[in-house]
């Protein structure tokens, strides 16, 4: 028996990495399940080839799976395959949450998790969403993640009149800044003059800003032809730090818009 309440919280793009949980993916029909569906949606190359290449013995191999992983096009369906297999691997077992969350991709992850999403929906967004961001990950801007409060960032931003936005909320210490790849490399060099750590993050995009809001109507237009359900448990969005609305088209507008809003991970 355990005691408190449990939430299932899914990770976001980044966090993937070649035989990411493959014992799970060798132990438990359940997870090798997830995987399957996320295949039979890819025309050219499964999934699963890409989390689970054959092993490669030298460098130059192994930094070639890597990079063909890091695609933001086949980073998001392989973390959603990896994520919801290794939740129905806690629930063989009797783990259940009373809530969920996810960090940027991962809200997919979350809302699927929780029943709002079936998993043949789950898997169409979550290549749709993947190709999406994947267009625009060439050229239209970058992130940075600074290693300090909301608020001494923002006084910085204000100090040096820096055109960027602050796209993730992520934790007390912790934000990540957007925007135009001139102003993150000036944002940069200011904040290590201020001896703050800043680390620019492996995209070529600046999600989760107003620089890529284009990718809300083609998202938009999909979950129309998505039926939602009513879910299991509250999902917690990304865009509010609250529950998802029990409406349909709210919920639908929340998530479309997502992508370009900042990500309240802390609230």
């Amino acid at each position: 028996a355990s005691s408190g309440d449990l939430a299932f919280i899914f990770p976001g793009q980044g966090s993937q990495y070649v035989g990411m949980l493959r014992d799970l993916a060798c132990q438990f029909p359940s997870m090798r399940e997830s995987l399957e569906l996320a295949d039979a949606g890819n025309a050219e190359e499964r999934l699963s080839d890409l989390v689970y290449p054959h092993p490669a013995f030298d460098h130059d191999a192994r930094q070639l799976q890597e990079d063909q992983l890091r695609d933001t096009r086949n980073a998001q369906p392989g973390i959603g395959a990896v994520s919801l297999g290794a939740d129905a691997v806690l629930r063989l077992f009797g783990v259940t949450p009373v809530a969920t969350a996810g960090h940027s991709f991962g809200e997919l992850s979350a809302l699927c998790a929780a029943g709002v999403l079936s998993e043949q929906d789950f898997h169409e967004l979550a290549r749709l969403r993947g190709r999406l961001m994947g267009d625009l990950d060439g050229g239209r801007g970058a992130m940075l993640a600074v290693r300090a409060g909301i608020a001494d960032v923002e006084k910085i931003i204000a100090a040096e009149s820096l055109d960027l936005v602050v796209a993730n909320r992520n934790a007390p210490t912790q934000v990540v800044l957007s925007g135009e790849t001139g102003e993150i490399e000036r944002a940069a060099e200011v904040l290590r003059v201020r001896q703050i750590d800043a680390r620019r993050l492996p995209v070529s995009a600046a999600f989760h800003s107003p620089l890529v809001s284009e990718a809300e109507e083609p998202l938009a237009a999909a979950l129309k032809e998505i039926q939602l359900g009513e879910g299991t448990v509250p999902v917690y969005a990304n865009t509010t730090g609250t529950p998802y609305p029990a409406d349909a088209k709210d919920a639908k507008a929340l998530l479309a818009g997502q992508l370009a809003r900042p990500v309240l991970f802390e609230d």
